[in-house]
């Protein structure tokens, strides 16, 4: 028995070393796909249609499971078809302008989906020229930006917030100066000679004094770029395109209270290390070294103007060159504060510049008012330091604003706004 055993293992060893490894390896590669095979027949076939709020279908809907890459959109007749991994999967329907759903498939093999209008992005207004249009019927190269999202930038100067948020807008800012960092805005590049500042329009009334730098942001309700075409309506002067600026109104309602407080610091982007007295003195004692004399003899003539200020080249045609300052002087200064009295050295940039510059803006904002009358009053302050010591350098600003909208009668309604600003700019008699 233990003699026909061992014969058996032998053969079966024999067996193995006789296969092919290509046959196992072809073995392997079946066993792979077939379950592959069976993972895909596992996987749960979903098709149906998506139709818009009037029951026509919708091409170009976007649907996908949710977590996953996988996904599909929609054909001219709304209809779609995807395979998704289990009942748990969770198909995401989205389109421009329609509300997303999401919906479980369960055993479902046909989901069909009525998609719904995001009446909030539809509906809202956006002001064009004299006018305004819900976003919907807007055909024209118009972008828009809230009030809220203005504030979160705590610029003093209106037109450096405007950076990066709206779309064919350049804001570049050339100056720092407290009551003078205002930026340069151009709308989609320069299009004509000369001035080509695009046109400021402030509640419906162009070119007004100061422009939109100096507004208070937290009384502005939005802000709409009119680019190209859709700049027309205000003809030859909106050929840079037109910048149009809406202030918030009253609103019906008990009177609202609100202060706003913001203290921010400034600080200059680079300041350039600069040499002391000792490496100035060397630097301008050795130019005429690189200048005049050739380059195998640079250490010769540098070790002389150090040690005596006087370097003689054997070269002929080169004159004798003495250096600018005393090699004595020079040294003196590398000794440090031996004699600060009569060989300072003092940091120019340190004692003439600070690390920060305080700035800082309130604004106190009351809205309130019935169905006959809305009122919207704001008072506030912005004030800016520059980044000097004891700098004369300071800019003080003291704006009021309120905006009354009344009901005379059935046929008749007024608005009334009035603005005032004062803005205080101290600077030095030398620049």
């Amino acid at each position: 028995m233990t003699k026909k055993t061992t014969l058996f293992k032998v053969g079966i060893e024999m067996l193995a070393n006789s296969c092919n490894r290509s046959f196992l390896k072809t073995l392997f590669t079946t066993l792979c796909l077939t379950l592959l095979v069976l993972q895909v027949e596992a996987a749960q076939k979903v098709s149906g249609t998506v139709t818009d709020e009037t029951g026509e279908g919708m091409p170009g809907v976007n649907v996908t499971q949710k977590g996953t890459t996988t996904g599909a959109i929609t054909d001219v007749d709304g209809k779609f078809s995807l395979n998704v991994e289990n009942g748990n999967s969770i198909l995401v329907f989205s389109f421009v302008g329609y509300q997303a759903q999401e919906i479980t498939v369960g055993s479902q093999s046909i989901i069909n989906v009525s998609m719904a209008p995001d009446e909030g992005t539809l509906d809202e207004i956006v002001v064009v020229g004299y006018g305004t249009q819900k976003k919907v019927t807007v055909t024209g190269a118009v972008s828009q930006i809230k009030g809220e999202s203005i504030i979160k930038s705590p610029a003093v100067d209106l037109s450096n917030s405007l950076a990066g948020r709206l779309p064919g807008l350049v804001v570049v800012q050339t100056s720092g100066e407290p009551g003078a960092d205002g930026a340069n805005i151009s709308i989609r590049g320069t299009n004509t000679l000369g001035n080509s500042s695009p046109l400021v329009v402030i509640d419906g009334i162009p070119d007004r004094e100061g422009g939109l730098g100096r507004l208070n942001p937290r009384d502005i309700e939005s802000i709409s770029v009119l680019k190209d075409a859709s700049a027309a309506i205000y003809g030859a002067r909106a050929a840079n395109g037109a910048i149009l600026i809406t202030t918030k109104r009253g609103k019906t309602g008990k009177p609202t209270v609100s202060y706003d407080f913001n203290q921010g610091f400034s600080q200059p982007g680079t300041i350039p290390q600069m040499s002391n007295s000792f490496e100035y003195m060397s630097i301008m004692n050795e130019l005429p070294i690189y200048k005049s004399v050739p380059v195998d003899e640079w250490g010769a003539a540098s070790s002389a103007i150090q040690s005596s200020g006087v370097y003689d080249s054997p070269t002929s045609g080169i004159a004798t060159i003495n250096s600018s300052y005393p090699s004595d002087l020079v040294q003196r200064y590398q000794q440090g504060n031996s004699d600060p009295w009569f060989y300072p050295e003092t940091d120019w940039y340190d004692d003439t510049f600070r690390d920060w510059a305080p700035q800082n803006r309130h604004n106190l904002q009351i809205t309130g008012g019935s169905e006959a009358i809305r009122y919207m009053a704001s008072l506030g302050t912005v004030f800016q330091d520059a980044i000097y010591n004891n700098s004369a350098t300071k800019y003080n600003q003291y704006n009021f604003r309120t905006n009354l909208d009344a009901k005379i009668n059935k046929y008749v309604s007024t608005s009334l706004g009035i603005m005032v600003r004062r803005e205080q700019r101290r600077n030095p008699t030398v620049g």
